[in-house]
This record gives structure tokens, sequence and C-alpha cells, in this order.
């Protein structure tokens, strides 16, 4: 049976901007990131209380000048009601076990937060409207210290701790998240620390100098419990609802008309219909590699459709792009994370799932792989094959170290990264952990020093070199998957970062291109762009990449050291 029987063909035409930004999960994420910036700004306005009560209403102000404008208040609160909305349909549409348990421990903070935010909301922002009470910090620290002290602490804790998982369930595959965690893990841990710390410090320091007069009548005072009763029992009939509908779900799902899938033509399972494929994997104990925890931003869940793709629905916006990014053009090709089937359907796992990562796993970004944009430069020395001629094999493999061993420690220390040394060829990266911009800078000064560096080489080894070494490099910018590739189960090869990609590729072109072009560098306009370096009057030039159907466009010089002036002249 052909592999592409009964598949969906993939759309190549990409999704629009407005459209990509509009599905759940982007709205979710959006509406997210508003509601943890107007919590970061309330939460830092309350930890100025180690300072003085002053401080803390000053800065109040300036927030409340765009919270409780109307465009403000327009964003928040459709914000609100977005993330709430689609927060609840994700609880309700996915399965418990389907879900990692931070994952679970941020909906249980996230169905927890009405019972306490509504009590806190009614009583300054509705007494506000409907009374127009002025709730400021000296009605706040009247109203909450220190009768309202623990549910404070509370609420802080729930969104606080809500807020900061979904951060970082979002940022956890960004490029740079590993060399910012340790800072950030501190700052998650300070912010709510501090918050309640200077909340408590104005309250106690509030009510040991100052006296105050409830602005509220008995009769208003009275209607704003009445309605905080109200929104708690709703709260608690929300969150009463959804367990009664996930415990119906799982009541229901034992009636549910089935689906078999057969896995590698040999394996057949059944589950429920409605759940992703690699739902249904999981729950029949089959192994299915999914390093994003089936959120599509990874391809790692991919399967061929061996038959019974007929019957699933086309691929949406946010698949066809993990598809696309990932170089996935055949239509039969589908993320187990993305189809629901609901029919019969044979499928092969295109990722081993036991894949081995050694003692990396889950400790960086790189045990999986990562997509970046970073700086790639390509050494190599020419006509090493003639120079190695005649030689004895020991003088060689001195040279070629002495070589090797000072090109290397340039590259370090300007923050590259030797990738890997290929006969007499060396592989850098540059701008792993730097922003891409310091990468790119860094590559360039890197290269003035390696052709300078070769000078003195030649100099010294005048004696017993026939010909002064030459070199060739390249060097290009762009977006390159970095990740550990190989075993570390026998050796310690598995545990080196390389780059893949089509950066990769060009940056070795460019290299190459050095020797019809009899030019020692080679470099990409990408490279000069991503380093600010003002190219307006440098002569740049076209190239033609093999591989590539569109060209290159960067500048050649006979010397590294050229790249000297142009920096300067650039700063």
């Amino acid at each position: 049976m052909s592999n592409t029987v009964g598949a969906i063909p993939h759309e190549n035409k990409k999704p629009s901007a407005i459209k990509r930004a509009l599905t759940g999960r982007n709205l979710r994420l959006i509406s997210g990131l508003i509601l943890f910036g107007f919590v970061f700004t309330h939460l830092v306005n309350h930890s100025l209380g180690l300072i003085s009560l002053q401080a803390m209403e000053e800065f109040r102000t300036v927030r409340i000048a765009v919270t409780r404008s109307w465009p403000g208040t327009a964003i928040l609160l459709l914000a609100a009601v977005v993330h709430a909305i689609l927060g609840v349909e994700k609880i309700v549409s996915r399965r418990l076990s389907a879900i990692s348990p931070r994952g679970l421990l941020q909906i249980a903070t996230g169905i927890l937060i009405p019972v306490l935010l509504a009590r806190h909301l009614i009583g300054m922002r509705m007494s506000h409207e409907l009374f127009g009470v002025n709730d400021n910090y000296d009605f706040a620290l009247w109203a909450m210290w220190p009768a309202e002290a623990w549910r404070q602490a509370g609420l802080i804790v729930l969104v606080w701790g809500h807020g900061t998982i979904g951060l970082y369930m979002w940022i956890r595959f960004k490029s740079w998240f590993a060399f910012w965690k340790g800072p950030l893990l501190i700052v998650a841990a300070l912010v709510p620390v501090l918050a309640f710390a200077g909340f408590g410090v104005a309250g106690r320091q509030f009510h040991a100098t100052r006296t105050f007069d409830s602005p509220l009548n008995a009769e208003q005072y009275t209607t704003i419990i009445r309605i905080m009763d109200i929104a708690l029992y709703l709260s608690l009939a929300l969150i009463v609802a959804v367990l009664l509908i996930k415990a119906g779900q799982w009541i229901t799902a034992g009636f549910k008309p089935k689906v078999a899938v057969t896995y590698n033509n040999t394996v057949t399972k059944t589950a429920p219909a409605g759940l992703t494929l690699l739902e249904i994997s999981r729950e029949a104990g089959i192994p299915h590699a999914s390093v994003c925890g089936g959120r599509a931003r990874c391809s790692t869940c991919r399967v061929r459709i061996v038959s019974g793709g007929e019957n699933l629905p086309p691929a949406d916006a946010q698949e066809l792009k993990v598809l696309s990014r990932a170089g996935i053009a055949t239509p039969d090709v589908r993320l187990a994370c993305q189809i629901r089937p609901s029919d019969q359907l044979s499928v092969i796992p295109l990722v081993p799932a036991g894949r081995a990562v050694g003692r990396w796993a889950n400790k960086d970004k790189y045990a999986h792989g990562v997509e970046q944009v970073v700086t790639l430069m390509f050494i190599d020395i020419r006509g090493f094959t003639k120079f190695s001629e005649g030689r004895l094999p020991y003088d060689v493999v001195y040279i070629l170290n002495q070589y090797m061993s000072r090109m290397s420690e340039i590259i370090t220390a300007h923050s590259g990264y030797v990738d890997k040394f290929m006969g007499d060829g060396i592989m850098a990266i540059f701008g792993m952990d730097d922003e891409t911009t310091h990468g790119a800078e860094n590559a360039l000064h890197a290269a003035i020093e390696i052709s300078l560096a070769l000078d003195e080489l030649n100099h010294s080894h005048e004696a017993t070199l026939s010909e002064p070494l030459r070199i060739g490099i390249g060097i290009h910018t762009g977006e390159a998957i970095l990740g550990r590739i190989g075993t570390s189960k026998a050796h310690t090869a598995g545990e080196r970062i390389t780059a893949l990609g089509d950066t990769v590729n060009t940056a070795s072109r460019l290299e190459a291109l050095t020797k019809s072009l009899e030019k020692e560098i080679v470099v990409s306009l990408k490279v000069l762009q991503t380093a600010n370096v003002d190219h307006s009057d440098l002569e740049t030039e076209a190239y033609e990449i093999r591989g590539r159907e569109d060209t290159i466009s960067g500048i050649s010089l006979a010397s590294a050291t050229e790249l000297s002036a142009i920096i300067t002249h650039t700063g």
C-alpha cells in the first residue's frame, strides 16, 4: 500500500499574520501577557511600601493613568474575558492525563484565582465605580490590613504562580532562555515576596501614624458585601461546573465511539474518538516522541499517514507553520498532537521515542535542539594537501596543532564556540549566548585577529614553511538549529553542540568562494547589517551559492584585517 493513500495535501500558502495571531493559542498568550504586565506593575507598586507610603501612591498615580483610562480598561477587560474563556475551553477540551504536572498546577491556580480576585476587585474598583470611593492606598490599607492579609497573600501567590508558569512554558524553548534562566528565577521569587512585604510594612505604618474614616455608609457597605457573596458563589459554581464537566467526560468516555489506530503496520490500539493521536499513543502506552509536550512547537511527534488520512481535517495554520519550518512538504506527514482520528487510521511514527540524550537530558536547551539566530564562521587552510606532501606526518601534526590552538583561542576569546575541526578546517558559532548583534560583531573582530595571528604563525615558522600558510574565511548570519547530535552512552562525542541548517551551508559556501575570488575573507551583507556596520560606502557583490536559488550579497577582502578600518569607520 502506498504511503500517501488518503493523505490530505498541505496548503503551501502561508496564513496571513492576522490569521496566525487570531488562533486560540495566540489569543490566550497575548491576553495572558497583557494581564501579566498588569499584575507585575501592581506587585511592584505594593513593594514600594518598603520605601514609603508616598512612593506607593506616586507610582499608583502613574499606573492607573494607564490602566483606568478608557483604552486601558477596555484592553484589560477584553484580555481578562478572552483569557478566562479560552482557559476554560482548554480545561474542558483536553484530557487531564495528557497535561503535564506543571500544566495541572497552572490550571489549579487559574481555577482558584476568581475566588479571591472577585472579592478584591469588588472591594476596590467596584467601590470606586459605584460609590465614588477614592480607592487609593489609604483606603486599601485601611480595608485590607490586617483583616485581609492572608487573602491578599493567597491572591498574590495564585496570580503570580499562574502567570509565571504560563510565561515559563512559553519562553522555555527560546534561544536566550538558558542564559537568562537564573536571573529570571530570582526575579520570579522576589517579586511576590517584596510585594507582600511592602504591603505589610505600609499597612503597619499606616495604622500606626494615620486615622481613617470609612467612606462607605452602612447601606453601601452592605451592598458591597452582598455583591462579594454573590461573586464568591458564582466563582464556586464555576469550579463545580468545570469539575462536573470533567467528571461527565470521564464517565461518558466509555460510551463514546472507538477509533482504531495501527502503528507501524503491526500493533493496533483502540481509544475513544476525539483524542489527538498523541493522546491515544500515551493512553495506549505506545512510546511517542514529543519534546514540546504536544503544543505544536516542535515536529518530533510527526507521523507518516499510511491509510485513513482522508478522514482527517486539513492542517491548521499552526501545524502548517511547524511542518514548513521543519522542511516537511510531503502531504502524508502530520503532527500527532494536532490530528484527532474519527475513523480507522494507520500511522508510522517518524521520530524514535527512546533516543538517548545522555546526561544532558532536561538540563539545557541543546539536549533536544533549539532554533536561533547565530553567526557561523568557516576557516580553511588553502593548499593544505600540497603543504602536507613531502613532509613528515609528525611535522604536519605539529604545525596544524599550533594553528588550530591559536585560532581556537581567538574564537573563544571573542565569545565564540568551536563547533568542530574538519581536517584543516574550523567551524565556529558566535552569538549562542549573547545577543545576535554581539555575535556578529564578535565574529568580525575574531576574523581580524585570526588574520593577524596567521601572519605571526607564518613568521615564527618561516624556516620550516616553504611558503606562508594562507586561509579562507566565510561568515554568515541567520537561523540555525543548535543541538547535541549523537550519543553519549559510550563516549562524549554527542556532548558537543553543533549547528545545522541553511545558514551553516551558506557560511561554508562563502568560505569556499574565497579560493575562486582569491580573497582571504567573504562576509555576507547579513553579518554587516546585524553587527550595525555602515556598509553604504562598501562595494557589495551578489554571490551565487550552490544549492540556493537566490544570491547572497556580501563583501570580499584580500585580508580580514581590512575589516578593522570598516568597523572603526562605523564606530
